[in-house]
């Protein structure tokens, strides 16, 4: 497999084909998975930074290697020279002063001009010679080795030493002898330029197998890049092969992990947000049933207070008419009638107590304070041992039906409770109004019996019951006991206009 190329069934090729936004700084290039889109990456990838490292440690090698070479080639090149130079003069030294039968002094130039004619040009070395006048008798001839080639201006400058010409004088004229190093510059050069080449060549070699490892070594990090990306477009499913590289193994398995994790957590998250949208859709239905309910209440009580109190009254109004008129000439009809208004008081008695458990009329008539007092009174009145304080806020006529009806319901059946349950003799109820955040909070506490905490459910002192409706309004719900201490109960109701944007 290439270093680009993916075939995992669980990976997309490209990124692009889901629309995914390339971050800031990154510019487009073609996608190397084969499916011809865009993809987005820096301006320079791990790749080919690893190539231009390895070019720069390279070229650094190769800079000092070029120094030592050239320096050394400088030592060889002045080594040569004056080598060659001495021995030249050595040889000229011996033919001008060879003291040979019959010469008491040096050679002629005629004749050292016929024994430099037939020794040719001497390597490295330019030789002249002159008569008394400065004409020249003799000048060695051009070189022929590698005739017509010369190494480059700057390497020649730097590799060729600086020499004097040697002059030795000669009766009736002068030779000059000048080292000429430029030959042994060139072969010089071609040694140096095959160097680098060979280096060249060896570096080229170098550098794509490095490129082709590298994107070999680097293929599990664009798989890794490739899961990423579908991570980041939610694709929570995605997971990275075993590598066999032990490190990108690590990194694989470490991946694998958050993936399940994130997997894991969204899927929380999910179901959390289902439960939250069952949940306010079950206080929409809540909150509509206790209306409903309420206004069956309504209804109801409107109609036994209406009709069937009328018809009470009637009938107790007939009774006592029926018992005076009868009361001196039929006592048995008198005492008949007289029991007739005594069950019809009984009856609308109960009937008057029946519509204050459905609907309060004082709440209608005159608003929630009231209505907490007047429920307060009634239940002083059924228990003379019990004593109601409350502790009501001011400005509480502002809520709205349902938020009164609710607050009535609840005190209304925590008084219930505290008579059948408690055994207490002063229940404190405090209702005011919240200003952060917005509602009604309304506290009822006694000190009673109370209860041991772990037992207390929902199917206890009809905490079910106001559970329900406080939360069908988007409320806060708390009981708190403890056995000896007295059972607390405290409500949040929030604003009518909070509640129907929960609800929306």
């Amino acid at each position: 497999m290439g270093a680009n190329e993916f075939h995992e069934p669980y990976l997309l090729h490209c990124s692009a084909s889901a629309g995914w936004a390339p971050p800031p700084g990154c510019r487009p290039a073609v996608c190397r998975g084969g499916c011809g889109a865009l993809r987005y990456h820096g301006d320079m990838t791990l790749r080919t930074q690893i190539n231009l490292l390895l070019a720069l440690l390279f070229g650094v090698f190769l800079a000092a290697v070029l120094t030592l070479e050239v320096d050394a080639t400088r030592r060889s090149i002045r080594e040569e020279i004056e080598a060659s130079t001495r021995i030249t003069l050595q040889l000229l030294g011996t033919v001008i002063h060879d003291s040979g039968p019959g010469r008491a002094e040096p050679v002629s130039p005629r004749l050292l001009t016929q024994f430099l004619e037939h020794l040719g040009r001497v390597r490295a070395n330019n030789i002249r010679l002159e008569d008394a006048s400065g004409r020249a008798l003799y000048v060695s001839p051009q070189s022929h080795y590698k005739e017509g080639r010369d190494a480059p201006r700057w390497f020649s400058q730097l590799v060729t030493p600086q020499f004097e010409p040697t002059v030795v004088p000669l009766g009736g004229g002068r030779l000059t002898v000048t080292p000429e190093p430029n030959r042994s510059v060139v072969d010089a050069w071609d040694d140096l330029a095959s160097l680098i080449r060979l280096a060249l060549g060896f570096f080229l070699a170098i550098q794509l197998l490095v490129f082709w490892l590298a994107g070999r070594a680097l293929a599990p990090l664009q798989t890794l890049v490739r899961g990423l990306r579908q991570m980041e477009r939610g694709e929570f499913h995605t997971r990275l092969p075993a590598f066999r590289a032990p490190e990108m193994g690590r990194l694989a398995d470490s991946f694998n992990r958050m993936a399940q994790a994130v997997e894991d957590s969204f899927t929380v998250k999910r179901e959390s947000a289902q439960r939250a949208e069952e949940l306010r859709e079950n206080r929409a239905v809540t909150a509509l049933i206790q209306q409903h309910v309420e206004a069956e209440r309504r209804a109801l009580a409107r109609e036994l207070h209406d009709e069937l109190g009328q018809g009470v009254t009637a009938v107790r109004t007939i009774a006592s008419s029926i018992a005076q008129r009868a009361r001196a000439r039929a006592p048995d009809l008198e005492a008949n009638a007289l029991a007739i208004v005594s069950v019809s008081g009984d009856m609308y008695d109960a009937m008057h107590s029946m519509v204050r458990q459905l609907r309060p009329i004082a709440l209608d008539n005159l608003g929630l304070p009231d209505a907490v007092r007047e429920l307060a009174a009634s239940s002083m009145l059924r228990l003379p041992e019990l004593s109601v304080d409350l502790e009501l806020g001011d400005d509480l006529d502002g809520f709205d039906e349902v938020t009164n009806i609710t607050t009535y319901r609840i005190i209304q059946e925590c008084l219930t409770n505290v008579a059948r349950h408690a055994g207490a003799d002063t229940v404190t109820v405090v209702v005011a109004r919240s200003r952060d955040p917005l509602g009604l909070r309304i506290e009822v506490r006694d000190n009673g019996c109370g209860m041991d905490p772990t037992a207390i459910g929902d199917d206890r002192m009809g905490v079910r019951g106001m559970r329900e409706r406080v939360s069908g309004l988007g409320g806060q719900f708390a009981l708190q006991a403890a056995p000896g201490q007295g059972v607390q109960v405290q409500v949040f109701l929030p604003q009518p206009d909070t509640v129907a944007a929960s609800l929306a």
